[in-house]
C-alpha cells in the first residue's frame, strides 16, 4: 500500500504537510503560520495569540446556524527522540513516513502522530464544505508535552463552545472523561570539583523500552537514570566526570550514561558486572533489547568530589520513580525520573509527578523534596496543573450511541493518566462539556510511535457524525 492510497484522504494529507514542518515543542513558529495561513486561505476567522496557539472559526453550514458551538482541540507540537544512530535533524528535516503492515511509523523517529493526527482530523473537517455542522471552533496549542505553555496561556473570552472534543487520546474505542493532574519537580546539585583520585570506566544504558510516562508508567519497565544509579550505589570512591539521562521529562528513560573514577577498578566493574546481570534478568520480559556496557576508558577534564558524587547517586536511587497507586485499571499517582543533566555549575534533574488527586501529587513531591535536601541538593516545584474532573455527561451518552451503532461496541469509558489540556480548559471553561478519543497510538514518544491506520478511518468517520449529531 502507498502513502496516497490511505483513507481517509485529506486527514492523511494534513498529516503529511504537517510531517514536513519542525513543530518540537518549543519549536513551533513554522507550524503556528502554516495552521494560520491554511485559516486565511479558507477565509476562516483565526487569531494567534502571543503563545502561539491558533483559534479558528468556522460558521455553520446551511440550516445548522443554531445549533449550539463545538470547539475541536489538538496540540501542534510534538516530542522529537530519535534512534542512536539517526542523522535526523528536528529543526530542519521532515519526518520521514513508512507503511509497515496496517501502521504508519517514522524511519527511526517519534512520528509525531501525538498529536500531529488530531491536529489532520481538525484541518480535515474545516476543509470540509460537505459536513453538516453548527458553528466549529479549533483551538490548537503549543507546548503541550513540555508544561502546556499554550493551554496556560489561552485567552477563553472569545472561545463559544458548548462542546470540546479534544483529540488526544490514544486508544482505539476508548472515551476519556478525566485525567491526571501534573508537577515538574526540578532538582539541582552545585558542583564542586576535587581531583581524580582513581581510574576511569564507562557505563551505557541504551536499548530500553521508555514510552510516555503516563500512558505506560504501570508496565514496569526500566528507567536508565535510576538503574544507572543502581549501578553505581556504594561502588568505592565514585567521582562522576560525565551523567546524563533521558531526554523528556515525560519520556521514561531508556538511555543515560557515566563516565566516573573509582578507587579500585577490577572490584568495581566486577560488581557492577553482576548487578548488570541483575537489572537486564529482572527485566527480561518488559525491555528485552535493553543493553547495559562498562568499560574501562580514559577522562581528562574535571571531576566531581567523592562526597557529592555519593549524594547524587544515593538520591537517584532513593527517589520515588514509578507507579505508586492504581486502583482497579486506572492509574491514580506516579512519578517519573524523565531528566539528568549537566550545566557548567550544576547536576540537574526532573522528576514528573502525576496524580488524579492534587494532595497525593503534592505529598509525592513533598517526600521527593525531603530526600533530595537529605542528600543537599535543593528542589522546586516549576509548573503544576489541575487534573481533570471525571464527570457524567449526556456527550458521553451520545458519543457512546455512535461508536456502537458504527462499530458494534460500547466505548470504554475512563479517566487516563496521561496530562490533557481539558484540566486547564475547565479552568476558563467550566460549563462547557468535554470527551477526549483519537486514533490507536503505539509508543508514543518513542521512536517506535505508530499510529493504526484502520483506527484513523474508523476514529474520523466517528468524529464526523459526533459533530453532526451534536
Amino acid at each position: 500500500m502507498e502513502y496516497n492510497e490511505l483513507n481517509p484522504k485529506e486527514v492523511w494529507r494534513y498529516f503529511k504537510e504537517l510531517s514536513e514542518i519542525p513543530r518540537c515543542s518549543g519549536d513551533e513558529k513554522a507550524v503556528s503560520d502554516y495552521l494560520v495561513n491554511f485559516a486565511k486561505e479558507h477565509k476562516l476567522e483565526v487569531r494567534q495569540d502571543d503563545a502561539l496557539n491558533v483559534i479558528m472559526k468556522k460558521n455553520a453550514s446551511s440550516g445548522c446556524e443554531n445549533r449550539e458551538t463545538v470547539a475541536l482541540q489538538a496540540h501542534m507540537d510534538m516530542v522529537c527522540v530519535k534512534e542512536d544512530d539517526s542523522a535526523h535533524d528536528f529543526s530542519k528535516d521532515p519526518i520521514k513516513l513508512l507503511i509497515e503492515d496496517e501502521w504508519v511509523t517514522a524511519d527511526k523517529t517519534t512520528l509525531g502522530a501525538d498529536d500531529g493526527m488530531g491536529v489532520a482530523f481538525i484541518l480535515a473537517i474545516f476543509d470540509d464544505d460537505s459536513l453538516e455542522h453548527g458553528p466549529l471552533e479549533a483551538i490548537i496549542t503549543t507546548g503541550e508535552e513540555t508544561s502546556m505553555v499554550g493551554a496556560n496561556a489561552l485567552d477563553g473570552t472569545d472561545i463559544n463552545a458548548k462542546y470540546l472534543l479534544n483529540i488526544d487520546s490514544e486508544e482505539e474505542g476508548a472515551l476519556t472523561i478525566g485525567c491526571a493532574g501534573g508537577l515538574d519537580l526540578e532538582i539541582t546539585f552545585e558542583k564542586e570539583y576535587e581531583d581524580a583520585k582513581g581510574d576511569f570506566i564507562k557505563l551505557d544504558l541504551r536499548g530500553f523500552e521508555g514510552g510516555h510516562s503516563g500512558m505506560e508508567i504501570d508496565k514496569a519497565r526500566i528507567n536508565a537514570i535510576n538503574s544507572l544509579a543502581r549501578l553505581l550505589v556504594d561502588i568505592d570512591g565514585v567521582q562522576i566526570a560525565e551523567f546524563n539521562g533521558g531526554v523528556k521529562r515525560n519520556a521514561i528513560p531508556s538511555t543515560a550514561y557515566a563516565i566516573v573514577s573509582v578507587s579500585d577498578k577490577k572490584s568495581a566493574i566486577e560488581e557492577i558486572n553482576s548487578r548488570k546481570e541483575d537489572i537486564l534478568n529482572e527485566s527480561k520480559d518488559t525491555d528485552p533489547k535493553g543493553q547495559i556496557s562498562i568499560e574501562e576508558t580514559s577522562f581528562d577534564g574535571k571531576v566531581l568530589s567523592q562526597s557529592l558524587s555519593k549524594n547524587i547517586i544515593d538520591c537517584i536511587y532513593t527517589l520515588p520513580n514509578g507507579l505508586y497507586k492504581k486502583y482497579k485499571d486506572e492509574i491514580i499517582t506516579s512519578s517519573n525520573l524523565g531528566i539528568l543533566e549537566e550545566s557548567e555549575d550544576e547536576i540537574r534533574m526532573s522528576s514528573m509527578i502525576r496524580s488524579q488527586i492534587d494532595s497525593a501529587k503534592f505529598n509525592r513531591a513533598a517526600i521527593a523534596t525531603k530526600i533530595v535536601k537529605l542528600y543537599g541538593g535543593k528542589a522546586e516545584i516549576k509548573s503544576a496543573y489541575t487534573g481533570w474532573q471525571r464527570e457524567e455527561t449526556k456527550l458521553i451518552d451520545i458519543a457512546n450511541d455512535i461508536w456502537k451503532e458504527q462499530n458494534g461496541t460500547d466505548m470504554e469509558v475512563a479517566t487516563t493518566h496521561g496530562g490533557l489540556e481539558c484540566g486547564l480548559f475547565k479552568g476558563v471553561m467550566p460549563d462547557v462539556e468535554m470527551i477526549s478519543f483519537g486514533p490507536e497510538i503505539q509508543g508514543a514518544h518513542s521512536p517506535a510511535e505508530r499510529v493504526s491506520i484502520k483506527s484513523v478511518e474508523n476514529n474520523y468517520k466517528f468524529l464526523k457524525e459526533l459533530i453532526k449529531r451534536i
